[in-house]
Order: structure tokens, then sequence, then C-alpha cells
């Protein structure tokens, strides 16, 4: 732990967004020694999150989340990314978090690791710690795979176990719709059975080249990004549960250009030009598939400094 002079802290309450993300690419690449997949995964924030408010206090490091089905103990990145910074910077002060939830819970948007990158920039200005980014991506990787994507301010390739965070120009500008469709997919249930298909030559066809996409979304080219989409971990999901494909298939049907589970889901998400179309989408697939489907609409986000 690093000690040093406490900073004057923000007496007055921050608010920050947690976006949400996409992957546009993931593609595992196999399993390396330490027990984690090695990907090759290309991702894209959002407008859209969670919100999260953070309020000094005298001692102690609190989490609250109007969510009641969400741990709120050291189980939740969130609260682990705040204990983290505060032994690296040997901060004394506590601090009350609490986490407006918008986005479902495991549904490959990248939730947990959003909240955590959102709590770790937030407190270095709550603070006042001024942390340099090499820290706080330091801090980052030791919590999880997702979180440095996060610290990052668009577009990136990450590779890895998702900690190598390549940033990317990205005019990508199109209407991305989510739709999740009730029900979350373990990360652990979905490598599992990516495995098992592997094992039995189950998979489907080799993934197209990165570049091509990357080249596609640095032109806006939307038809180009669309032919670019996949996904490992979407072929064993949509065996088990066949009801991602039927919603694929209904986005496309409803004007998007290309759609894709993103993560290791449950959400998918299209990719629209229209974004009325985009919204007589997110219309038709709530009454298709009933009341438990969750919609949003949202777009690329290229910068979120607060």
């Amino acid at each position: 732990m690093t000690t040093q002079a406490q900073p004057p802290r923000r007496t007055t309450p921050l608010t920050v967004l947690s976006p949400a993300k996409v992957n546009l690419y993931l593609r595992i690449v196999g399993k390396r020694p330490d027990g984690y997949h090695e990907l090759e995964t290309v991702m894209l924030p959002l407008d859209f999150g969670d919100q999260i408010t953070l309020q000094s206090q005298k001692t102690g490091l609190t989490l609250e989340c109007d969510n009641p089905t969400l741990p709120t103990d050291d189980s939740n990145l969130a609260l682990r990314a705040a204990k983290k910074l505060a032994e690296a910077f040997g901060v004394e002060a506590g601090a009350k978090i609490a986490l407006k939830k918008r986005t479902p819970l495991a549904a490959g948007l990248g939730g947990g690791s959003s909240n955590a990158a959102a709590v770790l920039r937030g407190l270095n200005r709550l603070w006042n710690l001024n942390g340099p980014s090499e820290k706080l991506r330091a801090i980052a990787a030791s919590i999880g795979s997702d979180i440095n994507f996060f610290m990052a301010d668009g577009a990136a390739l990450c590779r890895g176990r998702g900690e190598q965070v390549e940033a990317l120009p990205c005019k990508l500008s199109g209407t991305i719709l989510l739709v999740n469709p009730g029900f979350g997919i373990s990360t652990k249930w979905a490598y599992e059975n990516w495995a098992k298909a592997a094992a039995e030559s189950r998979l489907t066809a080799p993934p197209p080249e990165v570049s091509l996409l990357l080249r596609a979304l640095a032109e806006d080219d939307l038809a180009g990004v669309s032919g670019c989409l996949f996904n490992s971990l979407e072929a064993p999901s949509i065996r088990k549960f066949p009801v991602l494909e039927l919603i694929k298939k209904a986005m496309r049907d409803g004007g998007a250009a290309g759609a894709l589970m993103s993560g290791s889901g449950a959400t998918l998400f299209g990719l629209f030009a229209d974004a009325k179309a985009a919204e007589t989408s997110a219309r038709e697939m709530r009454e298709q598939f009933g009341p438990s489907v969750w919609t949003k609409m949202a777009r690329f986000a290229s910068v979120r400094r607060e």
C-alpha cells in the first residue's frame, strides 16, 4: 500500500455513466496456461448504461443498488475496484457507491466490468487522487478482463484475456438495437460449451479477417461492418436457446443490416441505418416474443470522459 498525504475530498456527489458495450467481433483463439481464454475482440461503448453516484463519507466503502438481485458485497466488481483503489493510494477516506442498474444482468453488455471502471475513474476524481492512467489500468487488469476497455474512450480491439486494449478509429453512425430475451447466460457456461463444441468440431465457419471490420468501422461502412460480425460463443448458445436465432432473424427481417449476440449473451443487437426502422423493430420484438423481452436503442459513444 502506498502511504501519502490525503488530498482534499470532493464534498458534492459525483454522478457518472457506466456505459454498456457490444462485441462486434469475438474470436476465441484458444485456452491459455493460466486458465483464461486468449481472445481477439472488437468492442464498442454505447451512449446508454448504468448510472453511478459517488458520495464521500468519513470511513468505509459501501455499495447499494436499486436492483435487489445484484450482490453488493465483495463479489461485486465495483466494490472490489473501490477497495483496490483505496489500498493502492493509501486512501483513508470512505465513499458511498449508489448504482442505478439499467442493463440486464448476465447480458453480455459488460455491466460489471463497466461499473468497476466507472468507480475507478469516479473515485479518482472524488478523492482528487490524480492517479496516473498506467496505475489505474494496472488496478483494472488485476480485477477483471474487460475493465481496461471501459477505462478507454471509444472503440477498441482487445487481445489477451481482454486487458490488452488498442484504440480504434470508428465513425459508425447507425442505430444499435439491443434485445434481451428475458434471461441471462453465465459466462462460465458459454466458454465451457464453446470448448465442448470445439472438441467435437461443431463450430461454425472460420471468422472473417478482423482487418476488414476495422476498415469498415473507420469508413462508417455499415454493410461492411455487418458482413464481418462474428462471435465464437454464439453458436453453442443458439443450440441451447433457439429463440436467440429467431430474434436475430426478426431483426434482420425488420431492416437490420446485421445482427449478433454480444459477448457471452444473452443480449443480441441489430445494426440499423434508419433509427425509425430500429424503433419499429423494437416494438415488433416485444409483440412477437412477449413482455419478458427487454429492448433499448443506443448509439456508438466515441468519448465518455466526465
